[in-house]
């Protein structure tokens, strides 16, 4: 039978809007309809397995991959404690001494000073039902510490250590009789212990302030030293009566038990002194040098009248903090109708109006004189002294600075100094001299000054709307430094920021001058929970490593630059890490021991809970006898001295002798400045005979003058003026 075809017959494709449904038949080639569809309810209980099997096999496919990457993983050696401090077992608290000789351990019926070396108990302060939660250090003099502390009933007292031996010297918010009982949540001093401020708080009323303390610290060496003296004298006193009163000889067999019979250490001297307060030496008190409230909420004007409105704003003489307005309530009330009304329809949209924290926090830095705030920059007493405080409260959007040298009636302080900014200030910190300060926000932005010559660094971009959560500054003995040799000016000013981010996220910065800023991921941010840090540290004396505990209890040892982990010291099996959001951990020996607090893990609170020595120990790790640390161990690092302010009498003073210097070097800058003369000349008169030549090869100009003024420029038949 003949067929018919058609040629040149072109078939088109139908459009992507006109494919045709799919075939009834499809059931033929797909496997999953040849079975009829299950009735109810067994459909529905086939589709609740299928989907609890298909949830069940990405879980195990998500264990399985996390198990794949943890074995390749390449983990860092764990090194196990070398020595164990049993007595100690009940440590709340520990801190470091500046320069790494003790170690302060607060107890929960007092404190202590160990060795750090030794690990052997130097003095005790103990007293009844005070158990010490906070605990730091300041170096006030030579081999002389003031010891700040608070216990859990949020009392806050004072000690002076020195002569191996706690001098108490008063209780900042003691109870008096028909009072109110104050608590105090933060105490820090001073880097030299010059200053100190307390953050009290009014349970009763919820009210919270900061107060400022000047300490006399030069009285309080002075009279210490005086009691050292006069105890070095009763001793030599003592010395001969204990000689005349001792027997003639001792076998060696009686030895041993003489030291048996008092098994005391020699510490003990500090506990008399805690019994008996005739042996107290008197120290000179503490005065108030302000007393700061948080900043109220922002309202409407309540004056009656314009006049005294205007006389509440501020003067203009500094930045306010916006409190002080001529706006009142009911203009406030108006301008939210107004807006309300205009724009109805949209504010479904608007975001929800968050609750505001309560300003219960306040972070402050005392600060040394600088060009911002120049009080005492030229006065030779207050060399090295702080002369500001910088205050900002926990939600605020201000950072404030105060003067330390004024005088203030009925403590009525107002700022010297007021930053604003967009976002609401969440971190900050301040370098060792108190040079550079650098402000965090909510928004991930970072702010740095340059204190000392009162400008601005440069604002930096960390991680887009995530909070900064903490700052520290390095030393800058590990940064390369840009050195300005002009007299009297050679200091070094360059160091890195370290940076942690609200997301686990950790950065460093290059912050020396006239460079660019750009922060360099040395962390990324944090997927799991368990791995979220809980504390970030620089190891004391050695700022190229960096202590960090994570959320699972992990204690890690990592290089600050690269974040890399060197090592991991690990706890005993039978201890685990005691509350690894609030560990107890300390560098001691300027970064050659590390002190762990582990609690145990099979210790009931039938058996006397945390009361107990046995349900925790005090755990000392040797760094130094970690390979992986050998290299950062032998690192040489010199003590850098950022900022040095040189005063106008001794800028002059540099630059007459700099003057003189270079008087006996004008004979020789003569003579060789007569020998050069001759070619200088030598190459004006060339310069001179060459533009003559120029001269005489130009082209002539002859000028036409103008004899129809209607030939002027934009007319028709104008022409040049001149011509060749």
């Amino acid at each position: 039978m003949p067929v018919y075809i058609r040629k040149n017959v072109n078939f088109t494709p139908p459009s992507i809007d006109k494919f045709p449904l799919e075939d009834d038949e499809d059931y033929i080639t797909d496997p999953d309809q040849l079975v009829d569809r299950l009735p109810q309810p067994y459909r529905m209980i086939d589709k609740v397995l299928t989907q609890w099997y298909d949830e069940v096999w990405e879980i195990i496919e998500k264990r399985e991959n996390e198990r794949l990457e943890e074995s390749r993983r390449i983990r860092p050696p764990q090194y196990d404690c070398s020595n164990q401090m049993k007595s100690h077992g009940r440590a709340c608290c520990i801190c470091d001494s500046v320069d790494g000789r003790y170690i302060f351990i607060g107890l929960p019926r007092g404190l202590a000073a160990v060795d750090s070396l030794t690990q052997e108990r130097i003095a005790t302060w103990e007293e009844e039902s005070v158990d010490i939660h906070y605990v730091k250090a300041y170096l006030i003099g030579v081999q002389v510490y003031l010891v700040t502390t608070i216990d859990d009933m949020g009392f806050a007292r004072l000690f002076i250590f020195g002569g191996d031996k706690f001098y108490f010297v008063k209780i900042l918010n003691e109870f008096q009789e028909g009072g109110t009982k104050l608590i105090i949540t933060k105490c820090e001093a001073s880097r030299n212990g010059d200053y100190l401020g307390a953050v009290f708080e009014n349970p009763e009323t919820a009210e919270v302030w900061l107060e400022v303390y000047k300490l006399p610290r030069d009285a309080w060496l002075s009279e210490l030293e005086s009691v050292l003296a006069q105890a070095k004298k009763e001793e030599k006193t003592e010395d001969p009566q204990e000689q005349g009163t001792e027997p003639v000889a001792t076998t060696d067999e009686e030895a041993p038990t003489q030291t048996e019979v008092d098994p005391s250490p020699p510490v003990t001297q500090s506990q008399e002194e805690s019994h008996g307060e005739k042996q107290m030496p008197k120290l000179s008190p503490t005065s108030v040098v302000m007393k700061l409230k948080p900043p109220p909420s922002i309202s409407g004007n309540t004056s009656s009248s314009v006049y005294s409105a205007c006389q509440k704003v501020d003067a203009g003489e500094v930045i306010g903090t916006g409190i002080n307005h001529i706006l009142t309530p009911s203009h406030k009330e108006m301008r939210k109708e107004v807006f309300a009304h205009l724009h109805d329809n949209l504010i479904d949209y608007l975001p929800k109006e968050e609750e505001l924290e309560s300003l219960e926090d306040v972070n402050f830095h005392f600060m040394t004189a600088g060009r911002l705030v120049p009080f005492g920059l030229e006065q030779q007493s207050q060399i090295g002294l702080p002369t500001t405080i910088a205050v900002w409260w926990k939600g605020s959007t201000h950072m404030v600075h105060y003067s330390l040298l004024k005088q203030h009636k009925d403590f009525e302080v107002k700022p010297d100094l007021v930053w604003p900014f967009t976002s609401p200030v969440t971190s900050s910190s301040i370098s060792d001299d108190s040079s550079l300060l650098a402000v965090g926000f909510e928004n991930g932005n970072v702010v740095i000054w340059d204190r000392y010559l009162g400008i601005q660094r440069g604002v930096v971009n960390i991680v887009d709307q995530v909070k900064i959560a903490q700052l520290i500054f390095l030393d800058p003995s590990i940064c390369p430094q840009t050195v300005d040799d002009y007299k009297p000016y050679r200091t070094k000013s360059s160091t890195y920021l370290l940076i942690l981010c609200d997301n686990g996220a950790l950065f460093v910065m290059m912050t020396g001058p006239g460079l660019e800023l750009d922060p360099i991921c040395v962390t990324p941010r944090v997927e799991k929970e368990d791995d979220i840090f809980t504390l970030v540290q620089p190891v004391q004396g050695m700022h190229d490593l960096l202590i960090t505990i994570l959320k699972s209890g992990k204690v890690q040892i990592r290089d600050t630059l690269q974040g890399k982990v060197l090592c991991e010291p690990v706890l005993p099996k039978s201890h685990e890490l005691m509350t690894p959001w609030d560990p107890v951990v300390a560098v001691g020996a300027m970064g050659q021991l590390l002190f762990l607090k582990g609690n145990n893990k099979d210790y009931g609170e039938e058996e006397g809970g945390d009361q107990s020595e046995s349900a925790g120990a005090l755990f000392v790790y040797q760094m130094r006898s970690f390979p992986s640390l050998d290299s950062y161990m032998t690192k040489k690092r010199d003590k850098v001295q950022q900022t040095v302010h040189a005063k106008i009498e001794n800028r002059i003073e540099e630059l007459m002798k700099e003057r003189i210097a270079m008087q006996g070097l004008r004979k020789s800058r003569m003579q060789e400045r007569w020998g050069n003369l001759k070619e200088e000349i030598w190459s004006i008169l060339q310069y001179k005979d060459e533009a003559e030549k120029l001269a005489d090869v130009r082209p002539e100009v002859h000028y036409k003058y103008v004899r129809n003024f209607s030939q002027t420029p934009g007319s028709m038949g104008w022409s040049p003026f001149f011509q060749k």
